[in-house]
This record gives C-alpha cells, sequence and structure tokens, in this order.
C-alpha cells in the first residue's frame, strides 16, 4: 500500500475550505476581542479599586479631621495656666467653656497622677470619681501623647470616645491628665450614611476589632460588638491600597482597608458582581459577540466554500462522465479566466483528445 493510499481522515476541498476560511476569520477576531477585552477588564477593574480607594480615603480623613479638632482642643486647654495648677476651682471655667464649644463633648475633666478626679465639667464632685483603672488614663502616664478608650455611654447607651492627654508642670513632669468624652455620633452617622453602589457600606472598629459604626447596623447584635473575625481585617493587603477578595455569606466581597489618626480600622466593602457589574455586562457582551460573529463566519465560509468548490464537483462528474465514453457531455466553466476556467479548458481539449484517438482505432479496425 503506498503512501497516498493509507487510510486516514479524508476531508473533501469543500471541507478544507471551509475549515481554511473560518481559523483565518477567527484569528484576527479572537486576538481583536482578547485584546480589548483585557485592555477593558483592567480599566474596569482600576475603575472599581478607584472607587473604593477614593471612599475610605474621604472618609478616613473626616474621622482623622474630627479626631484632630479634639486633639488640638485637648493639647491647647492643657498647656494654660488654671489647668496645669491642678486647682479644680481654678480649672472648672476652662472645663466648661470646651464643653459649651464642642456640642458632641458631653465631659471635660482632669485626673492626679493617683488617678483622683481633680476637676469636672459638669456639677457632680471631683471627690466621687477615681480614674486610676482606666486605660486612657494608664496610657497617659505610661509615656503616650494620647490615650483614648472607646466606651458606652451610661446615658446615650451608644458608643463614646474619651481622648485624653498628659497635663505637664513647668519642669516638664506629668502633673496629671486632662481628658475629653465625646459622643460618636456625628462620625457614625457618617458611616452609616456610607452608600456605594447598591451593596456597599462601610465600618469603623477600634484597636481591638470592636465596632465603634457599622453600615448595616442589622448586622451587629450589640454595641462594641468584636469584629476580629471579620475577613477583612485577618486579610493581608499585597501592596497599600490594594482591594482585598474574599467570601462573605456566600458572596464574593471586594473591600478596602484603612488606618486612622488613632489606630482604628476603616472598612469599605462592597459586593463583588455589584462593583463589577459593568465588566460583568461587557464579558457578556463579548460572549454573545463572539458567538454572533462566529455564527456569521461559518455562514459566509459555508457559502462561499459551496461557492468556490461547486464548479470543482462539476468538472469532477464531466470528467468521470467522459471517462465512461460520453464525449459530448457539455463542459461548463470554460469561459471563466480563473484556474477553474483553465481546469474546464483543460478537460475540454482532453475529451476531444480521447475521442479522436478512439476513432482512429475504430477506423484501423
Amino acid at each position: 500500500m503506498t503512501e497516498e493510499e493509507k487510510p486516514g481522515l479524508a476531508l473533501s476541498i469543500f471541507h478544507k475550505i471551509l475549515l481554511t476560511m473560518i481559523v483565518v476569520a477567527l484569528i484576527p477576531l479572537a486576538g481583536l476581542l482578547y485584546i480589548g477585552g483585557y485592555q477593558l477588564e483592567r480599566d474596569w477593574r482600576r475603575n472599581s479599586e478607584l472607587n473604593l480607594n477614593l471612599t475610605a480615603d474621604g472618609l478616613a480623613g473626616r474621622v482623622n479631621g474630627w479626631v484632630d479638632t479634639n486633639l488640638r482642643v485637648l493639647r491647647e486647654s492643657a498647656v494654660l495656666p488654671d489647668v496645669i495648677s491642678m486647682d479644680g476651682g481654678r480649672q472648672k471655667p476652662v472645663l466648661e467653656a470646651v464643653r459649651s464649644a464642642y456640642e458632641w463633648a458631653y465631659l471635660v475633666f482632669t485626673v492626679g497622677p493617683d488617678g483622683q478626679n481633680v476637676g469636672r465639667s459638669d456639677d457632680e464632685s471631683p471627690q466621687k470619681y477615681q480614674y486610676g483603672d482606666r486605660s486612657y488614663f494608664k496610657q497617659v502616664l505610661d509615656g503616650k501623647p494620647v490615650g483614648q478608650e472607646v466606651v458606652i455611654g451610661k446615658t446615650s447607651q451608644k458608643p463614646a470616645l474619651i481622648l485624653a492627654g498628659p497635663i505637664r508642670a513647668a519642669d516638664n513632669s506629668v502633673a496629671g491628665v486632662m481628658a475629653l468624652a465625646m459622643q460618636l455620633v456625628d462620625v457614625s452617622q457618617v458611616i452609616v450614611d456610607t452608600k456605594i453602589g447598591e451593596t456597599g457600606f462601610a465600618i469603623l472598629v477600634d484597636e481591638q476589632n470592636k465596632a465603634i459604626a457599622h453600615g448595616r447596623p442589622q448586622r451587629i447584635s450589640q454595641q462594641l460588638q468584636d469584629l476580629s473575625g471579620h475577613p477583612a481585617l485577618s486579610a493581608k493587603e499585597a501592596t497599600p491600597g490594594e482591594l482585598i477578595v474574599y467570601e462573605e455569606e456566600g458572596k464574593r466581597v471586594v473591600a478596602r482597608k484603612e488606618k486612622t489618626t488613632l489606630g482604628w480600622t476603616l472598612i469599605v466593602q462592597q459586593d463583588y458582581d455589584d462593583a463589577f457589574a459593568p465588566l460583568l455586562e461587557a464579558r457578556r457582551n463579548a460572549l454573545i459577540l463572539i458567538a454572533g460573529a462566529l455564527v456569521l463566519v461559518v455562514i459566509v465560509a459555508y457559502l462561499l466554500s459551496r461557492q468556490l468548490a461547486s464548479p470543482i464537483w462539476k468538472l469532477t462528474a464531466i470528467a468521470e462522465s467522459i471517462s465512461r465514453g460520453h464525449f459530448e457531455t457539455k463542459i461548463a466553466g470554460t469561459g471563466r479566466r480563473d484556474e477553474i476556467g483553465a481546469l474546464a479548458r483543460a478537460i475540454e481539449r482532453m475529451a476531444v483528445s480521447i475521442k479522436m484517438a478512439f476513432d482512429r482505432l475504430r477506423k484501423k479496425s
């Protein structure tokens, strides 16, 4: 058996032309769609990252601005002579003035190095209060420039912040601690009011990952709930500002976290499908476009392949007829000026030559 006669997959010229045209048409189309899809995905990913980053930076800036305002008041008040005197009577007018100037502050007070309350902005007696065991007081005495503690307000039953700073004597020693107790209503409202797309919201937690404010209040069962298990808090960003992707409640979520001045963590999160909705829609449209283009290419290739293969089929049938002695068979396509026409004319000449040869043989016999 020769190499030409070995069995195998035999494709007709029609199928070869069809496959060739489909491949030639789809390669540039697929390349164009891939490059365009890659560029589109990269652009939308950047837009989504930018949106979450700008939201996180803006919220962190507002929280930091609010904290800085209170820290500046605390520090400026702590250097006043009446406050440095550690005399409750002299301190009271200053403490009352600070309290009345800032509506979110509900108490301004001072504490001696022994933890005993010295001065207060309200009418309570300082002798009734001992703050030596408070975290913010200990932080200042341990040398920190700012002491802080988030607590639940006794009257409001909502998160409140106590900021504390040192009161320094003339020799720079710590003569006492000045503290500012504030409602976090304004900060909480900023977090709660933050909306990103259809599903995005923000969360603010303190240094111990306790919830200060949550954009979805129904998800927390108590004030200052421990959110240490939140996926965004446990995840590490590969680079600053990079989005964190994780699963939560059966959904894919993207998030960005940002540290504030006091070491709090701000989390901005959004469902993946919501954040990348335009990208997902573009992908679906691209798949529809590819499917439509594929159908169109196959139809066009099929029609063109038939148009190219049909004359060859006809000439094959004519050649078969001539081989059976039908020399009068009409040969189509001789008037064409392409290769098909040249082949038709060659078959015509071959038919004439064979007929003449047969005629000579018959005369000799």
